[in-house]
């Protein structure tokens, strides 16, 4: 080895100071001089140069990536086609006609409405340019419209058009399921951006009313009610929201196979970071679910308590996102069962009740235990599950005058047998979790017996006419907690829906206060005094709250939520969502 070769090895570092000293005559050397100082190199040396030229080069690689890092940020940057399939097939992508989830979950897309959820479950502005002007009586609320918000076709969003709307779905000839919601309200135009609405009450709930999505008056007041359920634009919908339908592609049948949505690049809050959506029709959840494993969608999404699938049907790969929903699993004791109506009889029933074990074995620990139904501004109580407590249920019935026969090892009082029917829908968590329930209660010495039927039986002849003993059903709240429909001693008989029976004159006056103001501490007050005075009667068992199981691919990003009304408000901040990324200076 050569004497500069050693040189190297032994010391590459002053060697390479040294190279790099020389290097620096370099500028005055002409090309044919270096070529005659080149080949007058050995092998070796020309071998070691080389060496040191690439070990050069490659730190100064290094160091400057290192620098871009340490002086940059990955940030989100728009990009990039998401796919989510669906089941269902869509049939009104306009907000006054939506009901099924392909329905809502495209017109979630598609429009916008005065005001929105948040991730967290706030109201937060979405074409209203702040928060109403209540007026002192509560009665008027003034919004003010964002002077950018334009519709797809470019046009501005008005007065106008928030006027037309509310007045279009007001009238019967429209059909509108949200009419009821409405008829009580007013609206009128201040000017081009600014209205104003009239309740006829005070009314807590109606700002959650406000989150209504606006249509073009441009577009739909050139459609008469005869002809507005058939209109093209029901599918060829021209909305505000973050996304406008580029393509409906459907199959020879005549279903629509798909539905792609360019982001609109001209929305009035901050772009969406996805470029393209598009939305694949499916015809049940074993389908969704195959064609996220064969990767023929991104994503999709479920709620257990009303599907076939398991909560461990999800990603095989990917993420799978567990959001929480107002939707419980609830059993409801009818009052007017005359064995039923022993609170220590169903406080029994209560304590012998393992949650934990139903959690686990339904819906594979998908599932949360709240101790209220109620979600206050993104707010909401958890409950520690306390072990089932037999002996203590056992004792309560005894006390009662529920004694075990020990031949057969059924209770009985004055020779009334304890029992009863226990009904439910034959959707599989349901009647798995009434198995589960029978069993543990049988354990007292209880004789229940199920009754498994489908929903719209079940509806019709036995939850209508409250002709049921317990009822094992899933019960669900909307955006504002006003408990009203489900608890007022009013609404005890169909269409109400107080299924027990229950009627306390205090709970009745807490409800009607709370939803007599708009002030929010009040509010709060009021339903907690009113949750813990219903629960301190057992009228209902509140098994478990579900969760929306949403599988999605590794590539989505910022999509978790906090807390689900509806399974379309998964896409109430699809704004935010991204795919691609930059590195930007710090």
């Amino acid at each position: 080895m050569s004497p500069t070769m050693n040189g190297f090895l032994n010391n590459p570092i002053s060697y390479a100071r040294s190279a790099a000293a020389g290097l620096k005559e370099l500028k005055h050397l002409s090309l044919s001089t270096l070529r005659k100082v080149f080949s007058l190199l050995s092998k070796n040396e020309k071998i070691a140069l080389a060496a040191l030229l690439l070990l050069a080069a490659f730190s100064l690689i290094l160091s400057a990536r290192n620098f871009y890092r340490s002086h940059t940020v990955l940030t989100p940057t728009f990009g990039g086609n998401y796919t989510e399939g669906i089941r269902g097939q869509p049939a009104y992508i306009n907000p006054l006609l939506a009901r099924g989830e392909p329905d809502l979950s495209l017109t979630r897309l598609v429009f916008s409405g005065l005001y929105k959820l948040d991730g967290q479950g706030q109201l937060v502005p979405d074409l209203a340019d702040g928060q109403p002007e209540i007026s002192p009586d509560q009665k008027q609320y003034v919004i003010n419209i964002k002077r950018n918000a334009r519709w797809h076709n470019g046009k501005s969003v008005t007065a106008d058009d928030v006027v037309f709307t509310i007045n279009l779905l007001k009238d019967p000839a429209y059909k509108s399921p949200l009419r009821p919601l409405w008829q009580a309200t007013a609206v009128e135009k201040l000017s081009d951006f600014s209205v104003k609405f009239t309740t006829q009450d005070i009314s807590g709930p109606f700002a959650y009313n406000l989150t209504l999505p606006v249509l073009s008056k441009n577009i739909w007041g050139k459609v008469d009610s005869q002809n507005f359920l058939l209109s093209q634009f029901n599918l060829e919908a021209v909305g505000s929201g973050p996304y406008a339908i580029k393509e409906i592609k459907k199959l020879p049948s005549g279903k629509i196979e798909a539905v792609t949505l360019n982001a609109n690049t001209d929305y009035y809050q901050n772009r969406p970071k996805i470029s393209q959506i598009t939305l694949k029709f499916y015809n049940s959840d074993e389908d969704l679910a195959n064609a996220f494993h064969s990767r023929e969608i991104d994503g999709f999404g479920y709620v257990p308590l009303g599907s076939s699938l398991a909560a461990n049907n999800g990603a095989a790969q990917g993420q799978t996102l567990s959001e929480p929903m107002l939707q419980y699993q609830v059993v409801f004791f009818n009052l007017n069962n005359k064995i039923l109506s022993d609170i220590k009889v169903r406080r029994a029933l209560a304590l012998a009740t393992d949650r934990q074990a139903i959690i686990d074995q339904v819906f594979k620990g998908k599932a949360l235990a709240p101790s209220s139904p109620f979600l206050l501004d993104g707010r909401q109580n958890r409950a520690e599950i306390s072990n089932p407590e037999p002996e203590r249920a056992a004792a309560l019935l005894d006390a009662a005058g529920w004694k075990t026969d020990p031949g057969s090892g059924q209770r009985s009082k004055k020779n009334t047998v304890l029992e009863f029917t226990l009904a439910t829908n034959d959707s599989p968590a349901n009647a798995k979790a009434a198995e589960m329930l029978s069993s543990q209660w049988q354990a007292l010495g209880i004789k229940v017996s199920l009754k498994v039927l489908p929903t719209k039986e079940l509806t019709d002849s036995l939850i209508k006419p409250r002709d049921f003993d317990a009822l094992l059903f899933p019960q669900k709240f909307g955006a504002d907690p006003d408990p009203f429909l489900f608890w007022h001693s009013s609404q005890t008989r169909d269409p109400g829906y107080n299924l027990t029976g229950f009627s306390d004159a205090t709970a009745d006056k807490l409800i009607t206060e709370a939803r007599t103001t708009t002030d929010k501490n009040l509010r709060r007050q009021n339903y907690q005094q009113f949750n813990n005075l219903v629960f301190s009667q057992t009228p209902l068992i509140l098994l478990d709250q579900t969760e929306f199981i949403y599988s999605l691919d590794e590539k989505i990003k910022n999509a978790q939520q906090a807390v689900l009304f509806d399974t379309a408000d998964r896409f109430n901040t699809v704004a935010d969502w991204y795919i691609s990324q930059k590195r930007v200076w710090k």
